[in-house]
C-alpha cells in the first residue's frame, strides 16, 4: 500500500518542484531583470544548441540560480555535495537536474556523471572558485572543469556577472567567447590543468570586472598571492589561534 501511495505521489510531488521552478526563474527575470551583454561573435546567445561547460564567479548564493534561468534547458550544474545532502535542499535537488561534487576531497565521480551529460548535448555549468566569495577578489579556480574540457573536447564558455541581487538593480551578466582545450591522449599533468584553470581565472575575471563597470585591465593576483578573504569564520580562527 506504502509503494502505490508513493507511486501515485511522485506526479504531484514533480509538478510542484516544476510550479516551484518556473515561479523562481519568472521572479529572477522580473525582480533583477538581467542585463547580458555578449563580447565575442563565437556566443550570441545564453541558449546553446551544442552542448558547453560554462564556468562563471561566484559572489553569492544566487549566482546558480539566475544562470540556470538563464540557461534553462539541456543543462546541468555541478553543486556542492554538502549542499546538495542537506535535508532542506535535498528533497527538490534530487529532481533536479544537479550533479554534487564533494569539493573538500577527491572526487571524480561528479567528472564522470558530467561527461555523461555532454554527450548526450546537454551543457554542464559550473562555479571553479567553489564556494562563494563578496570582498571583490576569486579565488583559485579548481582544476576539475580543465580537466573535463580537455577530455571531452566540448568548448568552454566563461561568465561574468556583478553578483548583485536587489530590487532596482539590473543584475549584469557578460558572456565570453567559446574557447576549447587541447585535447590529446594520455593523462594531463597537474601543472598544465593548473596553467588552464589561470588562464580561464583571468579571463574570467575581466568578464567580472566588465560586469561590474570596472577597470578590465586590473590584474588579478595569481592564486598562491591572493588574500584569504576575511570572513566572520576566519576572523574567528585568527583570534583563536592569537590567544
Amino acid at each position: 500500500m506504502k509503494r502505490i501511495l508513493k507511486l501515485l505521489a511522485e506526479p504531484f510531488m514533480q509538478l510542484a518542484v516544476w510550479t516551484v521552478i518556473y515561479s523562481v526563474r519568472a521572479y529572477f527575470f522580473i525582480v533583477f531583470r538581467p542585463k547580458v551583454t555578449f563580447t565575442d561573435p563565437s556566443v550570441q546567445s545564453y541558449k546553446f544548441k551544442e552542448p558547453r561547460i560554462i564556468i562563471a564567479n561566484h559572489c553569492s548564493p544566487c549566482d546558480p540560480i539566475m544562470l540556470l534561468s538563464l540557461i534553462f534547458k539541456n543543462r546541468n550544474i555541478v553543486v556542492a555535495k554538502d549542499w546538495f545532502e542537506m535535508k532542506c535542499f535535498h528533497w527538490i535537488l534530487t529532481r533536479v537536474h544537479v550533479i554534487p561534487c564533494d569539493r573538500y576531497n577527491l572526487d571524480t565521480e561528479w567528472a564522470l556523471i558530467a561527461k555523461k551529460n555532454l554527450e548526450a548535448g546537454k551543457s554542464v555549468i559550473i562555479f571553479p572558485e567553489g564556494k562563494c566569495r563578496e570582498d571583490g577578489l576569486m579565488n583559485e579556480f579548481k582544476s576539475g572543469f580543465a580537466f573535463l574540457a580537455r577530455s571531452t573536447g566540448v568548448p568552454v564558455v566563461c561568465v561574468g556577472h556583478d553578483g548583485t541581487y536587489k530590487r532596482g538593480h539590473r543584475t549584469a551578466l557578460v558572456f565570453g567567447g567559446e574557447e576549447k582545450i587541447e585535447r590529446v591522449k594520455g593523462i594531463p599533468s597537474s601543472q598544465h590543468l593548473a596553467e588552464r584553470s589561470e588562464y580561464f581565472r583571468q579571463k574570467v575575471w575581466k568578464l567580472k570586472q566588465q560586469a561590474q563597470g570596472r577597470n578590465v585591465n586590473e590584474i588579478l593576483p595569481p592564486p598562491e598571492e591572493t588574500p584569504e578573504e576575511v570572513t566572520a569564520e576566519n576572523a574567528a580562527k585568527s583570534a583563536e589561534v592569537s590567544k
